[in-house]
């Protein structure tokens, strides 16, 4: 009888530690899984929030036209885009509008009317603070909301706040708001953190 007895609790240990090393066999690697990217004015326009009204191509003025924007999580733009009714090379400059400094610029070819995007070195963007997308551009589209305020508008993580415009070909960050009007297409490709 002590012989079946140990017989069996050595069957018992060697199916145990069989379980054991075959389950330290099986170890996967977690890796971090990017989130989506954003492309908040894409987004905001094809949902239906604003209208195209016009088109302006070689105008007689060139503006530095854009919008401010904040996100609520951390993230990157990995990217930046533009949509205007011509074919040309455009500066695309992104800022950081609290220390009024130039995070990136990028010249972008873009394809008339089509949404072209440029990868740039990822910039880290942190939740809460304001950002600034800017086109240099005498070719652009006019949208509008029949009169309502366009801004303050909410694209998954991020929210555009307004609308910004300096008149001229100086690099120089808009200080001039509007809520009820929008002219570009300027754009952000955001990845969120998780």
């Amino acid at each position: 009888m002590k012989m079946q007895k140990l017989i069996l609790g050595l069957i018992f240990l060697g199916i145990l530690f069989i379980s054991c090393s075959k389950n330290d066999d099986e170890i996967s690697i977690i890796e971090e899984e990017e989130l989506a990217p954003q492309y908040p004015m894409k987004s905001v326009i094809e949902s239906g929030h604003m209208q195209v009204n016009y088109q302006k191509v070689d105008g007689a003025s060139t503006f530095e036209i854009g919008y401010k924007f904040k996100s609520f999580k951390n993230g990157k733009i990995t990217a930046l885009g533009i949509r205007v009714p011509n074919n040309d090379v455009y500066r695309v400059t992104l800022w950081n509008v609290e220390t009024e400094t130039i995070l990136t610029t990028a010249n972008i070819t873009s394809s008339s009317g089509l949404l072209s995007f440029k990868d740039i070195e990822p910039i880290n963007i942190n939740s809460g603070i304001t950002y600034f997308v800017s086109v240099n551009t005498n070719d652009y589209y006019q949208f509008t909301n029949s009169g309502n305020d366009l801004f303050p508008v909410e694209s998954e993580d991020i929210i555009i706040l307004a609308y910004g415009s300096n008149f001229g070909t100086s690099q120089t960050l808009p200080v001039m708001f509007s809520k009820v009007s929008y002219l570009g297409v300027v754009d952000v490709k955001f990845i969120p953190s998780n």
